[in-house]
């Protein structure tokens, strides 16, 4: 049984957050190939790895594909600041504009993500509130870095999620409570593309054993120099549309 930390947003609206401690003993991948290609076109705002920063998640991959065939590994690897959603068309302009002048206005050169772990992705209840389920992965896999180890980067995202919604018309699209959908910096690496569940074995929790702590490994820390706005069909970013890159 494989066991992490996770903080996460406590409720629907508001910052307030809370910390759960989960254990995982079975992989749910049956609906995550449906979730991972949306029926609508969505708008996001997101930081692609460069190639030696792919590269290290790529000889990761490649160990959890030896080890289970079915694990999809993920070609467009990113880190999400904002997921705005399937907006129209006429709002992605003012959106672009939006994000051009406060990146003008807060040049920074690079913002530095650092990754504590590899693991399972967490399973969430539906409903109001962004609650996890014990015992259950959705059958991603993601690193994942805690608040605390990338204050900067958190700082950026909310600051220009408080820039976006001065605009009146795009607080009225983006809502009132707009904000990044967890207290964390994640990458989804892959997922397992099977129709049943199945159980973590030896092998599987000796893997991700090896991934657990990554907060000594500088190679887990990344700079980032650029973001993108993007449109995709698809939740893990296959063929996405590039609306304009930012440099930081």
């Amino acid at each position: 049984m494989l066991r992490y930390t996770e903080t996460n947003w406590k409720y629907e609206k508001g910052f307030d957050t809370h910390q759960y401690n989960l254990s995982i003993d079975t992989i749910c991948s049956s609906g995550t190939t449906k979730q991972q290609q949306a029926k609508k076109e969505k708008l996001s705002l997101v930081a692609f790895l460069n190639k030696d920063q792919r590269k290290i998640f790529v000889n990761i991959c490649r160990h959890l594909k030896r080890n289970d065939s079915d694990f999809y590994q993920n070609k467009n690897l990113h880190v999400t600041l904002f997921g705005l959603g399937p907006l129209g068309k006429k709002y992605h302009e003012p959106i672009r504009k939006k994000i051009q002048q406060f990146v003008s206005q807060n040049r920074i050169k690079k913002l530095n993500i650092k990754f504590e772990s590899v693991r399972p992705g967490t399973m969430y209840s539906e409903g109001k509130t962004i609650r996890p389920i014990q015992n259950i992965s959705n059958g991603t896999v993601i690193a994942s870095g805690e608040v605390n180890q990338n204050k900067d980067f958190f700082n950026y995202s909310n600051n220009l999620g408080l820039f976006l919604l001065k605009d009146k018309k795009i607080k009225l699209v983006l809502g009132a409570n707009f904000r990044r959908k967890f207290p964390s910096v994640w990458c989804t690496l892959g997922y397992y593309n099977k129709r049943t569940n199945f159980k973590v074995d030896n092998n599987f929790e000796q893997i991700f054993g090896q991934y657990r702590d990554l907060t000594g490994n500088d190679l887990f820390n990344f700079s980032i120099t650029e973001i993108s706005l993007v449109v995709s069909h698809y939740k893990n970013l296959r063929y996405p549309k590039l609306v304009q890159k930012f440099r930081l």
